[in-house]
């Protein structure tokens, strides 16, 4: 064989280790990267089911909020649909309308209560002039 035939055998040899070599050094790089990349993954997974788990927490606590504002303005409307008819029975039996009496300030009750979330006494207390 001419010496070119061996410089390029010797070529190939030389190529085919360095590939080996190659191979050999990244495949634990590679192993490391798709570890490294799973774990990127479980770590985002987890983090969105917590944020899902806060979601629901915080929908659920907003929604039980939205049902008693729903009830307080519900309260309200019915008071202030009654307030007319008591003012106007006021009117009625007493023109001059020097005081409005209990039934006004029990509507006025109801719909202070009902804004601050209260729910109204089935039996109104009695007038107790004034004294707690």
């Amino acid at each position: 064989m001419k010496i070119w035939a061996y410089v390029i055998l010797a070529g190939i040899i030389a190529g085919a280790i360095g590939t080996g070599l190659r191979w050999a050094y990244t495949s634990g790089y590679d192993k490391r990267d798709q570890e490294v990349q799973q774990d990127i993954i479980d770590a985002q997974e987890t983090a969105r089911a917590d944020e899902e788990a806060k979601w629901k927490d915080t929908v659920a606590a907003a929604e039980a909020t939205i049902v008693v504002e729903e009830r307080i303005v519900e309260k309200i409307r019915v008071v202030e649909r009654e307030i007319p008819k008591v003012v106007e029975r006021i009117v009625e039996v007493t023109p001059e309308c020097a005081d409005l009496g209990p039934d006004f300030a029990g509507l006025l009750n109801d719909q202070i209560r009902a804004s601050n979330g209260l729910q109204s006494p089935e039996a109104p207390p009695g007038v107790d002039e004034g004294m707690p």
